[in-house]
This record gives C-alpha cells, structure tokens and sequence, in this order.
C-alpha cells in the first residue's frame, strides 16, 4: 500500500535560530507553525544543519530546537520531516576557501571546525577523519571543491555504525515522523572512493587489489570484467547504506535522499539510482533544482525546460511504481506565482510537492532576504487547492508504451557513460512521444504477456543480459510489439561495433572543479561520439513482431516509431487531438480521468535591481514575471461527455463545448495550468 500523500513545505532554520531556547525565537516557531496550518502544509521538511556532522558538539541545542518545531507542527497535524547531508563535513584551508562555503552553501549554515580540530573528534567510538573518502589519484582524504568538503564513505562500517546511531539518537531526541538522508553517492565520480573498506570489496569481488590510475586496462575499460565489478560495487555501496538503515528506523518511519536523476550518464559515476536507494527508501526524491519557469538569460543558474522535468522523472516515476510508493517533487519559488508553477509541475509528474524558497542562494544581504515572503506566504494557493480536491489528484498515470531502461547498458558499457551516448537515445525516445501526445511507461523488465504494455522501445540498448533477450522472446511469443532503433545485441551481428575503453591519458580521464564552483566532467564523456555505421536508415522486421532501425532515433525516423505506437499502444481512456502549446499527461481512477496540461514555453523576468548586487550567482534567481508563451488557449480532445475545468491560478471563465465526439475547451486569456475531469 502506497504511503500517504503531502504538501511539503521547507522549514529553514537560520543562525539566528541557534540562539536556543530564547523566547523570541519560541514565539517565531509558534507564529511558522500557525502560518503553515493556515497554508494547507500537511508536512513540513526540515533545512539548516544541513553538514550535520559539522553540528556535532551542538547536537543537545540543535535536537531541542528540532523537538520544538516538531511539538508546535503536530499541534495543527502537520509532520516534520529532517533533512540533512549523511556523509558531507564542510572543511576549508584557506581563507578564500571559507569566504567560499560561507557565501554559497548558506542554506547549509555552513558552520564547521577547522581541520586540526577536526581532528580529534569521535562519535561512536571512532573518529569522524577516519570515515573519509579517499581519492584514488593521491591515496589521501578526497576533498570536494563545489562543497568545500570532505565526505564520509558510506561503505565504511565504522561510518554505517555511527549514522545509525545517530539516527536512532535523533528520532528519540526530537519526534520527528521522517527523514530525508542524503548524499550516499559520489559526487566526485571515478576520484572515490579508494579507502581499505572499497578496495577488500574490490578484492573480495574480482580477486584483484585496485589497480593504480595510469593502468588503463582496468580505469576506463569496460571489456574489462573487473571493472564492471568495480562499478557494480559502488552502486551496492549506496544500496547497502540504506538498506541498513532502514532495519534500525521504526516500522513505516518515512526515508528518503536526494536524487536529481538516475537515468543520465553521470550516473555510472555518481553511482546515484533512485533503484537502488529504495532497498531502503519509501519515497521518492525527484530534485528539480533551479529555476520554474527556467529563465533563459543567466548561464551561472540553472534553467530547465519543463518539458526536460517530465522526461527526467520518468525513471523515478518507474522506480516508485516498482515498489509502489509514492514520489516527491523538490522545487523552489519565491512568490505565490512561482510556487503555484512549482506545484502544478509536481502535480504534472503525478508526485507530491515540496517547495521552498531558498532565498539564502540569492546572495544578498540579511536586510533584503529578511523582506522576501516565507514558505507559509506563497504555497496556501496551491495548496489550499490541492486540499480541496484530493479526487484529482488520485489514481495511477496511464502507460500507453513500455520504454525499456537499460541498466546493462547504462552501467556495462561505455556507451552508457557518454553524454552523447545511451542517456541521449533514451531521452530522445521519451521526448518524441510526449510531444506528440503518447503517455510512455518507463520500464526495467521485460513483461512476460501484453496485459499492461502491448508495445515496447528498445531505444539504444546496446547491451542485454542473457534473461532479457530470453524474455524478449517471451514477450514476443504472447503476441507482444517490440521496436527497436541503434544499437542492439538482438541478432547477434550488431552493426554498431561500438567502442568499449577510453584511450586517453588517464589523468584526464577523471572529474574536476577547476573554479571551485562548477563540476567539469571529464572531456571524453562530453565530447566521445559513436560514429554511425554506414547503414540504410530504414525500418525492417528482422523476426515477427519486431520493428528494427539500425540508426540511432532521430527526426528521420521518428515518425515510424511514433506511427508503431500509436497502431499498437494501449488507447487513451481520453485522446487529446489539439492542444497548442502545451504539454499534457494523463491520470485514470475508477471515478474519473484526469488530463493535465501546462505550458511549454514561457516568457520569464527577475529582479534585475536586486539581481545586480548578488555577491554570487548559483541555483535561482527572484522571478518577477512568468506568462506563457506559444498557446491560443484552445484544447480539444475525442469525448462524448463534458468535463469539469479547473484553472485554479487563472481569472475567468473557461468555454466547454461538446459536437459530435469532440470536446472543445477555450481556457481563460494567458492560462498557464489546466486539469480536465472526465467523470465516468
């Protein structure tokens, strides 16, 4: 049974908080926990601390505080979840370097000890500078530049043993009903982790020691077994984390992490999976950082289209559905405006919404953050809508397609770890048909019939296991459509010949930040192109129910593909036939379809005053416009009934219409987010 559904607001602590207990800080608790009842939060996530270990002499203040909200929040029934870094430790050496964490990781209260005090320190019985990631380039401590960091391996029992300790100290502590442990991956890539606990897995796994970084028959060769093995191990060094942990949680206690993406090509090196988190999870993080609506102007923030957001949660959105709990969107907005187009995308994605604002990323000074709204200001809209609806909101999405994803490939081949590679194939695949108005599943088995999925693309998969080619047969026996395009071990004389090993010097084949900031992901992941094989592009049927391009998806033979999907896909219970401008997913209960659209594209605008005196740009700016662009308002849709319309941030009335099969709605001027909803 899935976990119950929330409206997730950020609960930020502040330095000013850590003057605790103090009586004006008590009456501002009281006065944020009576703001977000009246807002409609249901759950509330706590910010601040975020390096918790940097907290440690602390803890008694700090728990207090967090004891506090949580009284103040259950009074109005609102749940407090914690939110923090499990492995992170802000470290500088430098002045420079802690003018640098003290001015862009604000929101962490980046409050931590010098190195030689540091040192010392213990928890659990062991000492925290044992725990440390080391690099396998020096064979010392790996420091993490865009932090300014050092990192614990969560391989490391010693380090196993005293989270969950700490965990177990903080539940008891303060009340909290869940907690959002993050950062069990490798933000510095292939530089981590070389400390004695991953090198005896190595060994214990393949029988070798970890080779040394100019070997390139094992760094960068994924014809290399014992390579594979390497990468295999740094994917179960996150699942194991917290796997373990859930066992010393309470029954039905809420875990989540961070998880931006599983399905790009970093992930091979970041080892970041939502999959493989929830060996321990029970809800599903998909980080949307940045601007929303982006803002296309400002190349040092970070600007999504909201079409990418619908095709990154895909493998989120599948994960969940495989264990069958919920998932979550992390959004920021700093008005009511951004926040309603924070939550109609979570709303979009079919996942809760967790908006904060994260005003301490806009780099001004505490006389002007102090004017800008809260969390409480800006989410009552959205969320007092949502409360007052919850029908349109429930049910499951409607899968037309099966778009198959493809760990072989993502994590055996180098294929898979090229920005230009496996990650593009499959995010190409999911882009064509969202926009020509096809509902994809994705999905990582092959089924064994036709009941849920009666087509299914194999888009780039360059690599299989022995049991999904088995089952591909299977599927095909039941009467099952696959198609096919680039890359495939299917017939055994794969046309591609593709390049398996980096051949380059091996000290540029690992990450960097060379200013400090910004990750530069190493040159041959960027700029690695598989040549195309000199093949017709053109669609053949190498077995029955199989439909097969040799060439990568493209514009030249997306129509095809698209044509397949739509003979042999699952009918929509509502099929969208016009809707300019917009983007559309769909939702079925056993009362009701529910068709979502929102814009594309929009025009967007900052504060371009307060824009100027940032002392740093990272993550957001303050949007001060958000219109949308590229529609006429005009949806039509194949119905023999009318649907209630809902434009819950829009003035006006909407225009239904109903002629010969055909539904017509004609949405207010400007209207930016609409639900439909068919009753049955």
């Amino acid at each position: 049974m899935k976990n119950e559904s929330h409206r997730i607001a950020t609960w930020w602590m502040h330095w000013r908080d850590l003057n605790w207990p103090d009586q004006d800080n008590y009456e501002s608790i009281k006065r944020r926990a009576e703001g977000f009842a009246k807002a409609d939060v249901s759950a509330a996530m706590f910010f601040g601390a975020h390096f918790r270990w940097d907290f440690m002499p602390f803890f008694p203040i700090l728990h207090d505080y967090i004891a506090t909200v949580a009284e103040e929040l259950h009074k109005y029934n609102i749940k407090l979840f914690d939110h923090h870094s499990v492995n992170l430790v802000h470290r500088y050496s430098t002045r420079e370097e802690m003018r640098h964490v003290m001015q862009h990781s604000l929101p962490h209260l980046p409050f931590s000890p010098t190195r030689e005090a540091a040192a010392s320190w213990e928890y659990n019985g062991t000492k925290l500078n044992d725990w440390r990631m080391i690099d396998v380039k020096t064979n010392k401590p790996l420091f993490f530049p865009q932090h300014t960091a050092d990192g614990f391996c969560h391989r490391n029992p010693d380090f196993k043993a005293a989270y969950q300790a700490y965990a177990k100290y903080l539940i008891s502590e303060t009340g909290i009903d869940g907690l959002s442990a993050d950062d069990a991956m490798y933000f510095m890539h292939f530089n981590a982790c070389g400390c004695p606990h991953c090198r005896a897995e190595l060994k214990k796994r393949a029988g070798i020691d970890l080779p040394p970084v100019d070997d390139t028959s094992f760094w960068g060769n994924w014809d290399n077994p014992d390579w594979l093995k390497w990468i295999d191990l740094r994917f179960d060094a996150s699942g194991e984390f917290y796997e373990d942990l859930r066992k010393v949680l309470p029954d039905n206690f809420m875990l989540t992490g961070c998880g931006s993406s599983s399905a790009n090509a970093k992930c091979t090196m970041s080892s970041a999976d939502a999959r493989t988190y929830l060996r321990g999870w029970n809800y599903v993080n998909m980080e949307m950082s940045g601007n929303m609506p982006p803002y296309k102007h400002d190349p040092l923030t970070s600007n999504v289209p909201i079409a990418n957001r619908i095709v990154n949660s895909s493998h989120h959105q599948a994960a969940a559905r495989e264990k069958d709990v919920r998932a979550f969107c992390t959004g920021f907005a700093h008005s009511t405006e951004s926040a309603n187009h924070v939550w109609a995308v979570c709303k979009m994605l079919g996942a809760d919404a967790w908006i904060g604002t994260l005003k301490t990323r806009l780099g001004l000074p505490w006389s002007i953050t102090d004017t800008l709204p809260n969390e409480q200001d800006i989410v009552g809209s959205a969320f007092g809508f949502e409360k007052n609806h919850p029908e349109l909101f429930e049910g499951e999405f409607v899968g037309q397609v099966g778009v198959f994803f493809s760990y072989e490939t993502r994590n055996h081949t180098l294929y898979g770890t090229l920005s230009k590679g496996y990650s593009a194939d499959y995010a190409k695949t999911l882009k064509a048909l969202f926009s020509n108005g096809l509902c994809p599943h994705t999905i990582f088995t092959i089924p064994e019939n036709t009941e849920k999925y009666p087509i299914i693309i194999l888009s780039g998969v360059a690599r299989m296991t022995d049991k999904e080619i088995s089952d591909v047969k299977k599927y095909l026996s039941s009467g099952g459509k696959i198609v096919v395009t680039g890359a495939t071990p299917l017939f055994g004389d794969d046309v591609w010949k593709l390049k398996n090993r980096v051949d380059i010097p091996n000290e540029r084949f690992f990450t960097s930040v060379p200013d400090g900031i910004h990750v530069e992901l190493p040159k041959w992941m960027t700029s690695i192109v598989i040549d195309t094989p000199d093949v017709s592009n053109e669609w053949k049927e190498p077995e029955e129910g199989i439909f097969y391009n040799p060439c990568r998806l493209d514009k030249s033979n997306e129509e095809r593909l698209i044509a397949l999907c739509r003979e042999y896909g699952n009918k929509m219970p509502i099929k969208v036939t016009e809707a300019k401008g917009y983007l559309s997913t769909t939702l079925e209960n056993k009362d009701r379809t529910v068709v979502q659209f929102i814009a594309e594209d929009f025009d967007v605008d900052i504060d371009h005053k307060l824009d100027s005196i940032r002392n740093h740009r990272t993550r957001v700016n303050l949007l001060t416009k958000i219109e949308p662009i590229g529609i006429d308002g005009v949806i039509r849709l194949e119905s023999s009934v009318l649907p209630q319309v809902y434009t819950p941030f829009c003035d006006g009335e909407s225009k239904i219409e109903l002629d010969n099969g055909i539904c017509t709605v004609t949405l207010p001027d400007k209207c930016s987010y609409a639900i439909l909803s068919f009753e049955k």
